[in-house]
């Protein structure tokens, strides 16, 4: 593990493989641990997997902002500071969202996007259904009721050793949580997709019940030129219910000359 001192945070970060540079942004209560099973791609790239100010071991202080854009730019100094001209970009998740506001506030840095299991917009008749949800799901949280009840969610399959498996990438405290569900349901990227001229592919779950794959088909269609691929039988952590088909789609993408 690693760490860079970025815009006032002490970022954590693992580092693997070599090749070209493929970042990993993680989800909402997630930590880096969240790739575990994506390392077998280390074998093509070097993939850069921090943990978002607030979350993992990335603390940060009450007066230090939690935000989309403060996550995008702790991103962008931690590239420049590797001496990274450009990377590709994977997002899941509220990581999709980050992976936005990156192409938004420095497109130059990007060399291939790649959005799953993510939204670009909340209508306000979402976020009102969203807020009652999360009111009930926040009411009175603790730790483990977190990582009890956001396993439960976002699994499709719901067998003993895919909870097992997904138990583990949450992150040990909830000090980013509630700031970053705020910050979720504020976004409104429409605009941004409209002008993303590099090869993109959009991931979607059939499952996702966070994340409903309607979100990426609307992605895909307003994003120039992009790809989309859905993942059968599985929830919002398609990354781990179906790793294998996850992994392939993402080297598929990144090798085949699309990006």
């Amino acid at each position: 593990m690693l760490c860079a001192s970025v815009n006032g945070v002490n970022l954590y970060y693992d580092r693997l493989g070599s090749g070209d540079p493929l970042v990993l942004i993680h989800g909402l209560g997630e930590r880096k641990e969240g790739w575990k099973f994506q390392h077998e791609l280390a074998e093509h790239f070097d993939l850069i997997i921090p943990d978002l100010r607030g979350f993992g071991k990335t603390r940060c202080s009450e007066s230090q902002e939690i935000t989309i854009n403060a996550f995008a730019r702790d991103i962008v100094e931690l590239l420049d500071q590797l001496g990274l001209n450009e990377a590709h970009i994977l997002g899941f998740s509220m990581g999709g969202m980050v992976a936005q506001e990156i192409y938004k506030i420095r497109p130059e840095n990007i060399k291939s996007l790649i959005l799953a299991n993510t939204l670009f917009y909340v209508p306000k008749w979402l976020k009102k259904l969203l807020l009652r949800t999360n009111k009930k799901f926040t009411s009175n949280l603790t730790i483990e009721k977190f990582h009890t009840g956001a396993t439960s969610r976002c699994l499709h399959d719901k067998n003993e050793e895919t909870v097992q498996k997904v138990m583990p990438i949450w992150s040990e405290h909830l000090d980013g949580f509630l700031p970053g569900v705020r910050e979720c349901l504020e976004i409104d990227y429409r605009q941004t997709l409209k002008k993303m001229n590099v090869p993109t592919l959009v991931i979607s779950c059939q499952n996702d019940r966070i994340c409903p794959p309607f979100n990426q088909k609307r992605m895909h269609k307003l994003i120039p030129n992009s790809k989309f691929y859905t993942i059968k039988k599985a929830g919002h952590v398609g990354k781990i219910e179906r790793t294998d088909e996850f992994n392939r789609v993402v080297l598929h993408f990144l090798t085949s000359g699309s990006a």
